[in-house]
């Protein structure tokens, strides 16, 4: 494609993995499965990798009982500073986009900026495709281990699930403030409605700015610098670990759940505008 048939996207992240360890993510079918086009409802069913130049992979992603196959051809290959495949998605076109990703090594981990050159027609897909980038990024910063144990950078890569929350909960209080233009003034039904949607939209909002600025505080801990520790005392930072763990088993089996019946009732509404 000439430059001008084309628009570009670019996403950078900053990692506390070494280069190595991310740009192999990149080529382990058991690491590509959680992060490459896996989707919160979907489900990856195939990971097949060719790590060679001129060979491929597909990956294919069940959504909602159908099978998304993404299918790419590398086309460069230099461990660990730059990875260039050519993308394809069949079930929705046949047009080939360029992926390039280029990682460089700083002083605590990589910096990763992908370039993405997609046929021009596909310019309104622009920020929906910026967005699947950035959350690809965010997961894979999640499957690829840390390249030296650290709390700081242990505190920088829990500071994702906190600050998705903050997110969630921000989107939240924006959809019961929007509720409120749909209700009919006129009884006191509708004041008792529009009074609960009110007070509940203004508490999501204030909640998700202060888990928003707890998660940019605990992120910006990663570089602090370790310290001794007393192995002697890991009893019970183990035993809140757990009750932690456990919680985040309990909350992902409510919000896949949640994640689905909300796509299934967003798909029944009409369309905007």
């Amino acid at each position: 494609m000439k430059p001008e048939d084309t628009v570009n996207l670019r996403v950078t992240h900053r990692f506390a993995a070494s280069a190595e360890r991310v740009f192999d993510a990149w080529l382990d079918p058991s690491k590509v499965c959680k992060f490459l086009f896996a989707t919160a409802t979907g489900q990856i069913v195939r990971a097949d990798i060719d790590a060679r130049v001129g060979g491929g992979f597909t990956i294919v992603d069940r959504r909602n009982g159908e099978d998304v196959a993404h299918v790419g051809t590398y086309v460069e290959l230099e461990r660990p500073r730059r990875l260039v495949f050519d993308l394809c998605v069949p079930k929705y076109s046949s047009d080939t986009s360029r992926v390039e990703i280029d990682i460089r090594p700083i002083a605590e981990g990589c910096e990763l900026t992908l370039v993405q050159h997609m046929p021009a027609r596909f310019a309104e897909v622009k920020e929906r495709s910026l967005d699947g980038w950035r959350r690809i990024l965010e997961m894979l910063d999640s499957v690829v281990p840390l390249s030296a144990a650290s709390c700081g950078a242990g505190l920088a890569q829990h500071a994702k699930i906190p600050a998705k929350i903050g997110s969630m909960f921000a989107a939240l209080g924006d959809t019961l403030e929007a509720h409120r233009g749909m209700i009919v003034a006129g009884g006191e039904s509708s004041r008792l409605e529009d009074d609960a949607y009110r007070q509940l939209s203004a508490s999501y909002r204030e909640l998700a700015g202060h888990i928003e600025k707890v998660a940019a505080q605990m992120a910006s801990y990663r570089d602090l610098p370790p310290c001794p520790h007393d192995e002697r005392a890991f009893g019970p930072q183990r035993e809140a670990f757990q009750r932690f763990v456990a919680a985040e088993a309990e909350l992902l089996a409510l919000l896949r759940l949640a994640a689905e019946q909300d796509e299934a009732m967003l798909a029944s509404m009409p369309p905007s505008g």
